[in-house]
Parts: C-alpha cells; sequence; structure tokens
C-alpha cells in the first residue's frame, strides 16, 4: 500500500472538524457571482450531460472545450441537478461550484496522507488547513466556480505514485489528469524522467501503454469514429482560438501588453518552456542520487511556474495546482514557504482582478471582455512573479553547482528524533 496510517478517534475527530469547516466556508461563499459566462456555460454543459448522456454529449452540445474526463462529472452531477429540479433556479450555481470544491477538499486528504506517512499529525493537519483555508483556493472553486482543483488531484497523484515507484498507477492518474485539463502537459517531462530514474525503460513502457489504454477507457463510451481527430480536435481546436499573448495571466508577456496576436512569440514562448524544462531536468538527474524528493517536488513546482510565466496563451488560473505542490513542501523546506505566501498573494490577486474587470463589464453591458494591460496591479504582480521566477530559477542553478538550497528544514514542532527520521525517510 502507498498510504498505510493509523488513526485513533480524537484524531479524526479533530481532522473531520477541520473538512466541515472547510467545507461549510466554502458553501457559504456560493451565492457570490462568479464569471456570468462561465457559469452560463457550465450550466449548459450540465445540462446537455443529464439529458444526452456521456455517450451524445459532444455530438449534442452546441460547443465544448473541456476534455472527456469532465463529461462524467457533467453527466453525474448535471444528472443530480435535474434530479432535485435546480435548471432554471439560482441553486444550479451551487451544484456546479460544489464539484471543483469537492475536488479541493479530495486534493487535501491527499496532502495529509503523503504528509502523515512522515511527519507528526500536527505538521500534517496544519498543511491541510494551509491547503484548504488558503484564500487563493477557496476564491479559484467557491466564488468563480473554476474546475482546476480536479486535474490538480490527478497531477499530485501521478507524481506521488511515481516517486513511490507506482509507475503505472502514475500513468493512470496523469492520463486522467489530462483528459481533465490539457495544461497538465506541464508535468509531463518531469513524471516521465522520474518513472524512467525509478524504475527503468521496461516499466516506463509499460507505463505508456498503460497511459493510452486509460484514455481509450475514458472514451470509449463516446461517440467518435477517429480518437485521435476526436481529441484533437477538442484540445486543439479549443487551443488555437486563444492565440494572444497573454489571457488575463500577469506573467512576463503580460507585463508587454494583454489579448495581443502572438505570432511567432507562440513558439518563442514554447522554446523559453522547453529549455527551461531541459535545464530543470538536467539538474535533478546531476543531483538525483544527493538530494531528496524535495527536489523533485521543487522542479515540479518550477516546471508549473514556467509553464505559467514562459509560453503565450496563458490563463490567468494557470499557476493554481502549484500551490497544492509549495504546501506538500512547506513542512520539510524552509524556501517553500516563501513561495507559498508569495504565490498565493499573486495568484489571489491575478484571479480577483480580473473576475473584478470581467464582471464589470458584463454590468455595462459590454459585448466583449476588458484589456487589462498597462493597469498598475497587472504590472506590480508581473513583475513580483518574474523576480520570485528568476529566485526560483536561481536556486536550481544553486543546486546544479552542488549547493544544497533545498535542504530539509522542518518546522520547529517537529522534534529531534522525528527530525533524523524524516531526514531518511523523505530520500529518493
Amino acid at each position: 500500500m502507498v498510504f498505510a496510517l493509523k488513526f485513533d478517534s480524537q484524531k479524526i475527530s479533530i481532522l473531520v472538524c477541520v473538512f466541515v469547516v472547510a467545507f461549510v466556508l466554502r458553501v457559504l461563499l456560493f451565492s457570490f457571482q462568479g464569471y456570468h459566462a462561465d457559469m452560463n456555460t457550465f450550466v449548459s454543459w450540465f445540462n446537455t450531460a443529464a439529458n444526452s448522456g456521456v455517450k451524445f454529449f459532444y455530438t449534442d452540445v452546441s460547443w465544448c472545450d473541456y476534455p472527456p474526463f469532465n463529461v462524467y462529472l457533467f453527466w453525474g452531477f448535471g444528472s443530480l441537478a435535474k434530479l432535485l429540479g435546480l435548471f432554471g433556479t439560482p441553486f444550479i450555481a451551487y451544484i456546479v461550484k460544489l464539484v471543483p470544491c469537492f475536488f479541493d477538499l479530495l486534493v487535501a486528504g491527499l496532502i495529509y496522507l503523503f504528509i502523515r506517512k512522515q511527519l507528526s499529525f500536527k505538521l500534517s493537519v496544519l498543511s491541510v488547513m494551509l491547503y484548504v483555508f488558503n484564500p487563493a483556493v477557496i476564491f479559484n472553486a467557491a466564488v468563480w466556480g473554476q474546475f482546476d482543483a480536479i486535474y490538480t488531484l490527478f497531477l499530485l497523484l501521478s507524481l506521488i505514485f511515481a516517486l513511490k515507484s507506482k509507475p503505472e498507477l502514475s500513468a493512470v492518474s496523469f492520463a486522467v489528469s489530462i483528459l481533465t485539463k490539457p495544461q497538465a502537459i506541464a508535468l509531463l517531462p518531469l513524471i516521465v524522467f522520474v518513472i524512467f530514474k525509478k524504475n527503468g525503460v521496461k516499466r516506463l513502457m509499460f507505463s505508456i501503454a498503460t497511459f493510452t489504454a486509460t484514455i481509450f477507457a475514458v472514451i470509449l463510451p463516446m461517440q467518435w469514429s477517429n480518437p485521435v481527430t476526436f481529441l484533437s480536435d477538442i484540445y486543439f481546436g479549443a487551443y488555437s482560438g486563444y492565440a494572444y499573448t497573454s489571457i488575463n495571466a500577469f506573467n512576463v508577456w503580460g507585463l508587454f501588453g494583454m489579448w495581443l496576436p502572438d505570432g511567432n512569440f507562440f513558439v518563442l514562448g514554447w522554446v523559453m518552456f522547453a529549455v527551461f524544462s531541459i535545464f530543470a531536468l538536467y539538474v535533478l538527474n546531476k543531483r538525483w542520487e544527493k538530494s531528496g524528493s524535495m527536489l523533485v517536488f521543487f522542479v515540479a513546482f518550477m516546471l508549473l511556474f514556467a509553464f505559467f510565466m514562459l509560453p503565450t496563451r496563458i490563463h490567468e488560473r494557470y499557476l493554481f495546482p502549484a500551490i497544492s505542490i509549495l504546501v506538500l513542501m512547506f513542512p520539510f523546506v524552509k524556501k517553500a514557504r516563501l513561495f507559498y505566501s508569495v504565490i498565493t498573494a499573486t495568484f489571489l490577486t491575478n484571479v480577483a482582478y480580473v473576475l473584478y474587470w470581467l464582471n464589470l463589464y458584463v454590468e455595462a453591458g459590454y459585448p466583449y471582455g476588458p484589456n487589462l494591460s498597462g493597469h498598475l496591479i497587472v504590472m506590480v504582480v508581473g513583475i513580483v512573479n518574474v523576480l520570485m521566477f528568476l529566485y526560483g530559477s536561481l536556486l536550481l542553478w544553486s543546486e546544479f553547482k552542488g549547493k544544497s538550497c533545498l535542504r530539509t528544514e522542518q518546522l520547529s514542532i517537529v522534534n529531534t528524533q522525528e527530525r533524523g527520521r524524516v531526514t531518511n525517510e523523505i530520500q529518493l
């Protein structure tokens, strides 16, 4: 078993209370207006899935750029809404927002299981609280109603399974993640690398086969004639519709202007991301024997950060999974705590500011969305993100030069005996 823990009743009660409070807090925020267009789109998808089923969803829906795994969620929760007669009422928004909030709690549960295997109950609960009460996490799901927590759960599972030498389970989890949101591709190089390093070529090939089988298993009940074109139309059709430098992301491109045709910058952005990925994996390979699994998590964070900062066509929410990675590192690595605090602040500011202007334009009756290019808050947050990305890159460079800048430095409430145990357990 990857996770095998013993619980006592008092600890279970404390943990349940944390999750209940976190859930109730989210429900209380459900009434706040997300983005009107997004909510209408989700409601339409839920309704279509409930009436047409999984098989005919893509043939019956007028338009959908969400990959196939989401359809099962649309169908399940849409059927619940239909049973309760919620379509056409304000409470349909509660069902839509319930989906990502449910997965938020699952992510927190995974964080608890991972950390509890190595640290005390107190630190494990603290880590859970750092996630479930993170204002950026809460805002993204409970206020805006975005679905980023779903692929985050499976992406996190995939990375942990890879580290635990469960490559086939890692492949299944990654397949579900990328069938939920295409931006999961940011961690593909890392997951392939970790599977190869820990299990060799043969298991990597089995994992690729498992990944492929999972893709087919998910799409098999759906109506299609060619699986390749079926998936490519969903992924690339949506992606080509956003051929702009920045889609409200306060990143490198956002500093120079949003919603500008990206042209050749599209290639430049992906080249920069590819170069950074190669560098990060080279550092990880060089320090594989000397650094613990925390370096793997830091590389994961930096790849997600680079995916947000460097390519064009990036939305404001694409940094979301990085928060869960930083929470996993928080009790172990002191420098991760700075990143957790700053990224929480910049991500929350990005999504809250964008949502404010989106709704402002809707209320004013504009038939188009805002262009936030040059706004002071965009420039300030963008510069902070650039500085943090450069700082993270500098830490990777220090690792490359043989300096252990990401040493395990557990929180002070860990006792001496546990420190020694944890130092041994988190090694690769």
